[in-house]
């Protein structure tokens, strides 16, 4: 499956005996899938059917379903309740004649109560259904293609920052060693000038094990490792072809990157990587974002 966003919009029309009717589906960005559907009292009974359908085409983001209806030509059915029409004219008409007044009109008697209604003609629901689905199968498949095309822009700029990000990696891997010495050397030093400041010959084997401690404490070796280590499950997730909620796969590595890069960045005293590294993270945030617009 293509990389998708977790932003879209799709819309289709369906027809149902002679009304036109619309459906609208949007997306955003949502840490799972949430749905909202608002269809009228007529497609109520769709609501099941097309949240199985959403679940199954989505993963994650806030969906939300409008159904209206935008014309009506469907036939009008007209009701008259003549029985009661019948009887109402009768009485008028005894009632003026007792009063000598003229002879009541149908017009006079229609204005009492709904005797009158104009319904349209109700429609079978399973019919209902099968064109709401048709036209839903439409505006998703609209709002999905533009999740898509949201999706491969996401994941270009991404890489893009990822590459970025390998840049720093390499500067930092290349610029510790010779930092990790300069350091040593100005421990040597100092040691030496405690020396002849005190007068005293210091514990050779103890400051060669202190020395030994300091520079594993410094090396970053494994923080570089685990880091391209987390890159390449970063790019493995954005070019493979799983099905899987990828964007819960990215945030996670994101927040792994992040671990690695905050180790790295307390392991070197030098200003120079330290700019580096947070450079790094400033890029990684960005990176971080965009994976949350991933689905």
């Amino acid at each position: 499956m293509p990389i998708m966003s977790m932003t879209g919009f799709g819309s289709a029309t369906f027809t149902l005996g002679g009304q036109a009717w619309r459906i609208e589906a949007k997306s955003v960005n949502h840490k799972a899938l949430s749905l909202r559907a608002h269809l009228p009292p007529e497609l109520s009974h769709c609501e099941s059917p097309a949240s199985a359908q959403l679940r199954q085409r989505l993963m994650r983001g806030s969906v939300e379903l409008h159904a209206s209806l935008e014309a009506d030509e469907s036939p009008l059915e007209v009701r008259i309740n003549r029985p009661a029409l019948a009887v109402l004219m009768r009485e008028l008409q005894t009632v003026a004649a007792e009063l000598g007044a003229p002879p009541p009109t149908l017009e006079l008697a229609l204005r009492q109560g709904n005797l009158v209604s104009l319904q349209r003609h109700s429609f079978d629901p399973a019919a209902a259904e099968v064109a709401f689905m048709q036209g839903l199968t439409r505006a998703l498949d609209a709002l999905v293609a533009m999740r898509i095309r949201e999706g491969e822009a996401l994941a270009k700029d991404v890489l893009e920052r990822l590459a970025s990000l390998e840049r720093m990696l390499d500067q930092t891997e290349t610029e510790a060693p010779q930092v990790a010495l300069a350091l040593l050397e100005r421990l040597r030093q100092r040691v030496s000038k405690l020396e002849a400041d005190l007068g005293v010959d210091l514990d050779k084997a103890r400051v060669i094990t202190e020395l030994v401690v300091f520079s594993d404490k410094s090396d970053v070796t494994e923080e570089i490792v685990r880091a391209r280590a987390h890159i390449a499950a970063f790019r493995d997730t954005i070019n493979g072809s799983d099905d899987g909620e990828r964007g819960r796969r990215l945030d996670f590595l994101t927040q792994e990157l992040l671990r690695e890069l905050n180790t790295l960045g307390s392991k070197c005293r030098d200003a120079g990587v330290a700019s580096a590294v947070v450079d790094a993270k400033v890029e990684l945030e960005k990176i971080r974002e965009q994976a949350q617009n991933i689905a």
